[in-house]
């Protein structure tokens, strides 16, 4: 994880200076981000707050509406334990391997969300046709689940199919709200996005039975997040200034 993301702080600034001056008011605005979640609803049960990294990918008109996809990759040490393995763990509390030695498990959160979304741009300040407060709303899909990852051990409690009835995977349909800051202007090397984002996972547990419960894994789910994005944004304008019938300097 670490290595991708230093090539993205390699690689994204040289595109931005690449794609640096503003040419039209009409343009596709590929912003990949990185995000902070805050967890809530039922989610909060199963996980502490982590991160995501992701893409926004959105069509700019020039009366300001915009169209788009947006995908994030949530990561992170962000388990709460809560006995996930106590159907499975002697008076220590710990799992004994294959070799009869202590295993260390770590526990991950491994998820995706994806929308499709609708916005406005409401220009601020006025002259500047690509900056301003950017308003957009969303549906699509979530989806999260427990990553079970123990190195180099072999735990025949947790292989193959053993491990589903522990990881808690579910998923389903998914809305957003966001509201921040566009900041792409003219003759400027750097253009961002910034802002907070509503997330509602109407998501199902699609895990037929709980090992260490014992019960269910069909549960149905209020999860959400709030989260705090922030974004550099690499225009690809489609139209030149001359074809537009009003263009600021």
């Amino acid at each position: 994880m670490n290595r991708i993301l230093l090539l993205i702080c390699i690689i994204i600034p040289q595109l931005v200076l690449s794609q640096s001056e503003v040419k039209t008011s009409q343009a596709f605005l590929f912003a990949p981000h990185i995000a902070f979640h805050k967890v809530g609803g039922d989610m909060k049960d199963r996980f502490n707050n982590f991160n995501s990294i992701g893409m926004n990918m959105d069509y700019k008109f020039k009366n300001n509406l915009t169209i788009g996809v947006d995908y994030d990759w949530f990561f992170g040490r962000a388990v709460k334990d809560n006995g996930i393995f106590s159907n499975i763990t002697g008076e220590s509390g710990l799992i004994i391997d294959q070799n009869g030695d202590f295993s260390v498990i770590n526990l991950l959160i491994k998820g995706n969300y994806a929308t499709v979304n609708l916005g406005y741009l409401i220009n601020l300040p006025r002259v500047q046709s690509n900056s301003g407060i950017l308003i957009q709303l969303g549906g699509g899909f979530m989806q999260h689940k427990i990553d079970i990852f123990s190195s180099q051990i072999t735990i025949p409690q947790l292989n193959g199919d053993y491990e589903k009835g522990y990881d808690r995977l579910a998923y389903g349909f998914a809305t957003k709200q966001f509201i921040g800051y566009q900041y792409l202007v003219n003759h400027n090397r750097y253009h961002f996005r910034a802002g907070i984002e509503f997330n509602q996972g109407y998501t199902k547990g699609q895990r037929t039975w709980n090992f260490n419960s014992n019960d269910s894994g069909l549960d149905k789910r209020f999860d959400t997040t709030t989260a705090l994005k922030l974004g550099v944004i690499i225009p690809i304008y489609t139209k030149k200034a001359e074809d537009e019938e009003f263009f600021y300097n």
